[in-house]
């Protein structure tokens, strides 16, 4: 059966930012010359790596060009702006301090670029996804109930890929990635201590929930929620 050009047109993006995405979400495997900031879109697909010396731009098309040395940043009100001129035509790339979800994959990013190069207007994404994960969170609910009395389940992501926190009744620890198809923890385990009963049900509802995260949103009080398979929220969170 032959595919049509529509159909493949749009496997190639999926491809071509599965392939973007999954180079930003690495920050924990080694780079010999870390970006300083990565900013990426799609429709069309195209990718933006700043560093201190250079400011380089890759176009699912093939467009690709680099301006170095990196314009500077002009800062107002919370947003970036970096201008230059390439071949002639004016370019514009302005990041701001709002938070901004993939079209394609849902994925959160800290910050919303949006690129002008000549006449053509380009929006996606900007920084670390991992860096709205990374510190401490109150559970609130899992699986959709609210958490019992007098427990203080709570989890913690670090810089190296860890996370750790109290289950409801013990401690417990696991690793977790990022890669352009979400979110994914595993390895998890704990101490064997015992509590009542309603504590140790949670904490299983819990561990069990932290096993089925497929990605996370930020929601609009700055919630954590860890996200299911089916798009369903398994744990809320709060700073």
């Amino acid at each position: 059966m032959m595919r049509s050009s529509k159909s493949t047109g749009a496997a190639k993006r999926r491809q071509w930012l599965g392939i973007a995405v999954a180079a930003l979400l690495l920050p924990f495997a080694p780079r010999a010359h870390a970006a300083a900031l990565t900013a990426l879109g799609n429709e069309p697909g195209w990718r933006i790596d700043l560093s201190d010396t250079a400011l380089t731009f890759r176009g699912m098309d093939g467009e690709t060009f680099t301006i170095a040395p990196a314009p500077q940043a002009v800062t107002a009100n919370g947003v970036d702006t970096f201008a230059a001129t390439v071949a002639g035509k004016p370019f514009k790339l302005t990041l701001a301090d709002t938070l901004c979800a993939d079209t394609m994959t849902g994925m959160p990013f800290p910050r919303t670029a949006t690129v002008e190069i000549g006449g053509r207007k380009l929006s996606g994404c900007a920084g670390e996804p991992a860096a709205l994960l990374h510190g401490d969170w109150r559970i609130e609910e899992i699986g959709g109930a609210a958490v019992v009395a007098d427990s203080t389940p709570a989890l913690s992501f670090d810089a190296k890929g860890g996370i750790s926190g109290n289950a409801s009744c013990n401690r417990f620890f696991g690793q977790f990635v990022l890669t352009g198809e979400g979110l994914r923890i595993s390895n998890i385990g704990s101490s064997m201590m015992m509590c009542e009963d309603p504590k140790m049900k949670q904490e299983r509802a819990l561990l069990t929930a932290l096993e089925s995260v497929r990605g996370f949103k930020i929601g609009p009080a700055g919630q954590l929620l860890l996200i299911g398979d089916k798009g369903e929220t398994l744990v809320r969170a709060r700073r």
